[in-house]
């Protein structure tokens, strides 16, 4: 995402104080898995290809990571702390005055969209929570806190709207920038981005209108 608010990078994982060598190999192969995922599928990334991506033999990633569930539990971990460490950061760095319209803007400029890998290995492990009640729960509430704080930032700009109304602009905006996201592999028209903005703002500006 743009730095023009501060927002820092979906694939970021933000560590207290200095990596170890293990924390930092950890997060190497974490990364190449959610790579691989992104490409090939949670059932076809296989350790070859981690391996190959995280450029780490099979051995280190066994010792650093463990066996598939390990790993699979660990990919969880990683995507969903991701997914909300960037909605706490992205709240706390928005500017005071229409904090909405920045946030809108944040989420569908050109950078937001241009690494989809995090999405994309979300949806897997979505697929995955069918067979999986715990998972399920968690990818739950990952994105219900990412709609929660939509919301609450809509809020501070348009707090005479009742709640249904925001609710439905926060689930509308979250619904444009997941689909757009997800899309971006496609290497989509430049006007498939502009036209989710224009949107999301139209739904702003909704939110402004007397019922």
């Amino acid at each position: 995402m743009r730095h023009h608010v501060g927002a820092p990078n979906w694939n970021g994982w933000n560590m207290a104080g200095r990596p170890t060598n293990r924390d930092e190999r950890y997060i190497q192969v974490m990364k190449g898995f959610v790579r691989c995922v992104a490409r090939y599928g949670l059932d076809g990334a296989s350790l070859s290809h981690i391996a190959k991506e995280a450029r780490l033999t099979r051995p280190l990633i066994r010792h650093h990571v463990g066996n598939r569930e390990d790993m699979i539990t660990g990919l969880t971990d990683f995507v969903l702390k991701s997914f909300d460490d960037q909605t706490a950061a992205m709240v706390s760095c928005l500017p005071n005055e229409r904090p909405s319209s920045a946030l809108v803007d944040l989420l569908f400029s050109e950078d937001a969209v241009s690494e989809p890998d995090m999405v994309l290995a979300f949806a897997a492990l979505t697929a995955r929570s069918l067979d999986d009640a715990k998972l399920r729960q968690r990818c739950r509430e990952t994105l219900l806190d990412f709609e929660a704080a939509i919301a609450d930032t809509l809020r501070r700009d348009h707090g005479d709207a009742d709640d249904a109304a925001l609710g439905a602009a926060a689930h509308g905006i979250m619904a444009l920038y997941f689909n757009l996201t997800s899309l971006a592999p496609l290497d989509m028209p430049k006007s498939w981005q502009n036209h989710a903005r224009g949107l999301a703002h139209e739904l702003l500006e909704k939110l402004d209108q007397p019922s």
